[in-house]
């Protein structure tokens, strides 16, 4: 091996050099770039030391692993016990596949945050209010310190109820944590180092509290943080919230809620009460008053802080044009709906003018910001009581919108003089994932599903980030699936299935469901078909991560959500009968898909629904795999398998009838409708007799698009399933029916929640009860992957793929997929009598390329014969490194190791 072969990518918990981290036992990841053939891991060994000197004279005095006998590039730290605030040092080599070992890597790190409740040693505090406190608050907090000599290394460790923004003296340094329940309220570490300085300096803090609502649980306004500086003389400095620090009410103006569903108020910012200079050192807070000072943490209702080692990124959009209006308003356009905060410089301020503003999704004839259409009736104004001068407006809470209208603002803003500050969940690459193909629309659909996937990610996986900011289970399995494949990202859905499990302890550990929306201010309420949906979730999450800490966390929940399947089926019918959940609403007993207009007709009035039953059987399918996966009792798994055959035996004995799948029964009648999502869902999980698929897949691709963006993953794996890439592309590029070339031609530059978010035959206030960004939809991108660019994760712990290009559909399609080895490249291409693909492996990898050879043609790889017309070629192909192959039935496996690989056939 060479130095260049050294593992590389090192990650704490799937983060570079994490700080804050409150894992006792954190899992270390490394990978290795190289393009060398059957390049791959044989053993490794890991240091971790307590200081850079000691990791570079190759001591690990902390934890030594020694040399491990495993292909596994990752290892779980079992060595002695961790310290809080601490930081740690580590560095790994491997031995590769001639038994050679690597050069060390270079040095990584991660640092603890605090790890029990007393060494926070800090109060909660909040600004003093009487009576009940207001939704929509803002305060400020500050508090100065001095620090005797240089700063060496400093972290602020910060929590609020429910959110904040913190700076250094005058420069916000970080904002905000997730959403949490009071006994597991989420903290951020924060490197404020190179802030600091020797001398005086200013902590501050901007606060809002909402109340309950989406995404927000109930709970009480409170603020707690910690700074701890180490000093170039070695002397440490500690900071803590407590009675020293000084409040003020923030100059936002009383104004009514945006809606009833995230009790954010309509941001209306009085700039002559915005105290300029107030987090920086000798600003006067004499007319500031106390702070209430609520009790050392913990204290009620704060029982527990737990760390949080993820951000948001933000980077500021300028506006694509702006056009004026003839009541002198202006309309900025961004090009496409970003979720974020408008920023609007004024230059010529004039002392209590108040400038209106609307942000929004379309335009009126007019050529006006709508203030309905696509909004979910969201109230989407800010204003700006401005002083006089120049100033900026910035509100604090942020939005889905593309338009900007600002009134009548007195002066000529330009475009450098109003942005949006875009955000969304930190990704290790939001371009990691590629793909271009022979079809412009089909890569259009792409880049839509891109796009709305990575902003559709924010403290959590949103509804939408205009009106309900909250964390669906359905909505947040569909974002999932797509941001672990598009940007290889691990930590936020790592977050999510841990906060569904924890819902599931909180509410519903005696009847073994999961909340449909987590954290929340409603509590205890649930959707059946979400609950059953999640196992499906962590089975893919961990097939693209290997994840093992998340499937051994998930896997009791996953088994009580079996047994809620289970004690569902009805004796006489064999079937999911009344599954109980969602009572008295919608979603009672099963919620087919969402909103209402997308179940195109599907039959509900019957006890035992076929979706219901068919989500129930891969329920059961995922249980035993994630069981088998670690290693459960064998009756355990048995009786996985045992139930899931019954009832698919049972879904076919009552509900196919013969020709297709019909929407549902009891034990005297069926159904007289068979909807497609019935018939796609049995095509996904494999429960259509083998004799039948041809007829029921014809019909699935047949009726268009006739399931709404939550379900229409399951109509996409029914085509992968089917082997129907043409159908698939049909669907994807059909700009007249539903779907999303449908969305493009209609001017949506982010996925909708419904087909219908501007059909003229939906019900008006229906159409605007709809969201045209709802990051659900883009689901489509993981199956232009699988099915299109023909890349199939199949092993997440062993690092095996399957890539099997479409025999139809698309003449050519090049993409990149990440992958916790490397990214995975490929580009095939269909010609006149021809086929060719070329793929890269990533090190430490195999995969499985099928390559379709009928009768009478060759196939070859770097120009050495496979395959003959008279049959494979062993002997010519046996000095081709990292390559083994089988033929069957006109096709082609060829098992290829880590490496780049040029096949063709002729």
């Amino acid at each position: 091996m060479t130095a260049d072969d050294s593992p590389t990518g090192l990650r704490t918990e799937y983060a570079s050099d994490p700080l804050g981290i409150d894992e006792t036992n954190p899992c270390l990841r490394w990978r290795v770039e190289t393009d060398r053939r059957e390049a791959r891991q044989t053993a490794f060994r890991v240091l971790v030391a307590s200081t850079r000197e000691r990791l570079d004279a190759d001591e690990g005095d902390v934890w030594d692993t020694g040399k491990r006998t495993t292909t596994r590039p990752a290892v779980e730290y079992d060595g002695a016990p961790l310290t809080s605030e601490e930081r740690y040092h580590w560095k790994v080599r491997v031995w590769d596949e001639t038994g050679a070992a690597s050069e060390w890597s270079d040095p990584a790190t991660w640092e603890m945050g605090p790890l029990g409740t007393d060494d926070w040693e800090a109060s909660w505090i909040r600004r003093p209010e009487d009576g009940e406190f207001e939704r929509g608050r803002f305060s400020y907090f500050r508090r100065e310190i001095a620090l005797d000599a240089a700063v060496e290394r400093a972290r602020v460790h910060v929590s609020a109820s429910h959110q904040c923004a913190l700076s250094v003296n005058g420069s916000v340094v970080d904002r905000g944590q997730s959403f949490a329940y009071p006994d597991y309220q989420y903290y951020k570490t924060v490197d404020v180092t190179e802030a600091l300085n020797a001398g005086g300096n200013a902590l501050g803090v901007l606060h809002t509290w909402n109340g309950e609502g989406q995404g927000r649980p109930e709970a009480e306004p409170g603020l707690i943080l910690r700074l701890v500086a180490e000093l170039a003389d070695g002397s440490r400095r500690v900071v803590v919230t407590d009675g020293s620090w000084r409040a003020r009410e923030g100059p936002w103006v009383d104004a009514p809620l945006r809606n009833g569903e995230i009790a954010e108020p309509v941001e209306v910012v009085d700039q002559r009460r915005r105290p300029d200079g107030w987090s920086r050192p000798e600003f006067d807070d004499a007319s500031w008053d106390a702070v209430e000072v609520l009790g050392e943490h913990p204290t009620d209702p704060w029982e527990r802080l737990v760390a949080q080692n993820r951000r948001i990124e933000r980077h500021a959009v300028v506006p694509d044009s702006v056009e004026r209006l003839d009541t002198d308003a202006l309309v900025f356009d961004f090009g496409r709906v970003y979720a974020g905060v408008p920023v609007v410089r004024f230059e010529s301020g004039v002392d209590g003018r108040r400038v209106e503003m609307r942000a929004g999704y379309r335009r009126e004839s007019d050529g006006s910001v709508s203030e309905d259409d696509g909004t979910q009736w969201t109230d989407m104004r800010y204003a700006c009581v401005q002083r006089d001068g120049e100033q900026t407006f910035r509100p604090f809470h942020y939005l889905g919108f593309r338009y900007l209208q600002v009134d009548d603002p007195g002066e000529d803003l330009s475009l450098d003089q109003v942005k949006v500050v875009a955000r969304h969940n930190e990704v290790p690459d939001p371009q990691a994932a590629t793909f271009e193909s022979s079809d412009e629309t089909v890569d259009e659909v792409f880049e839509l599903a891109r796009h709305s996937a990575l902003y559709g990610s924010q403290e959590q996986f949103v509804d939408t980030p205009t009106r309900e900011k909250g964390q669906f289970l359905m909505d947040a399995l569909n974002i999932s699936r797509v941001t672990t494949r598009a940007f290889g990202e691990r930590r936020l859905s790592r977050q999510a299935i841990e906060e569904f499990v924890q819902s599931h302890y909180r509410y519903w550990a005696e009847s073994g469901r999961l909340n449909a929306v987590y954290p929340n201010g409603d509590g205890k309420r649930d959707i059946p078909d979400f609950t059953e949906s999640f196992p499906e979730w962590v089975w893919r999450y961990y097939l693209v991560s290997d994840d093992r800490t998340v499937l051994e966390t998930a896997y009791p929940v996953v088994r009580a959500v079996a047994d809620y399947v289970v004690r569902h089926v009805d004796a006489e019918t064999g079937l999911v009968t009344n599954l109980s959940g969602g009572e008295g609403g919608p979603y009672e007993e099963g919620i087919v898909d969402w909103p209402a207009e997308m179940r195109y007709g599907y039959d509900r009035e019957w006890p035992a629904r076929t979706t219901v039953n068919l989500l129930g059987v891969n329920t059961l399918r995922r249980a035993e795999r994630i069981g088998a996966e670690l290693g459960r009792p064998d009756p355990e798994l048995a009786y996985f398998r045992r139930r899931r055959e019954e009832l698919e035996s049972a879904v076919v004995d009552r509900l196919y009838d013969g020709d297709l799948f019909v929407d549902g029964c009891d034990a005297e009648g069926t159904s007289e409708h068979a909807s497609q999502h019935a018939n796609a869902l049995a095509l996904a999980f494999g429960v259509v007799p083998e004799k039948a698929v041809g007829r029921v897949a014809d019909y699935v691709a047949d009726v268009g698009m006739r399931m709404g963006p939550m379900m229409v993953p399951w109509l996409l794996q029914a085509f992968e399933a089917s082997d129907r890439p043409a159908a698939m592309v049909d669907l994807l590029t059909n700009a007249e029916d539903d779907g999303w070339a449908n969305i493009l031609a209609r001017g949506g530059t982010f996925t909708w929640e419904t087909w219908h978010c501007r059909d003229g035959d939906l019900p008006d206030r229906e159409r605007r009860n709809r969201s045209e960004s709802h990051a659900m939809g883009a689901t489509v991108l993981a199956y232009v992957q699988r099915v299109l660019l023909g890349v199939e994760f199949d092993d997440a712990a062993v690092g095996q793929f399957r890539i099997r290009p479409p025999t139809d559909g698309l003449r050519s399609a090049t993409g990149r997929v990440p992958t916790e080895y490397g990214p995975l490249e490929v580009a095939w291409e269909r010609t006149d009598g021809a086929f060719s693909i070329s793929l890269t492996v990533p090190w430490n990898a195999e995969a499985t390329v099928s390559l379709p050879v009928p009768a009478e043609t060759t196939a070859s790889v770097d120009g050495e014969l496979l395959v003959t017309a008279d049959g494979c070629t062993d002997a010519d192909v046996a000095g081709v490194a990292g390559v083994d192959f089988d033929r069957t039935d006109g096709e082609l496996a060829v098992d290829v190791t880590a490496g780049t690989f040029r096949f063709s056939v002729e």
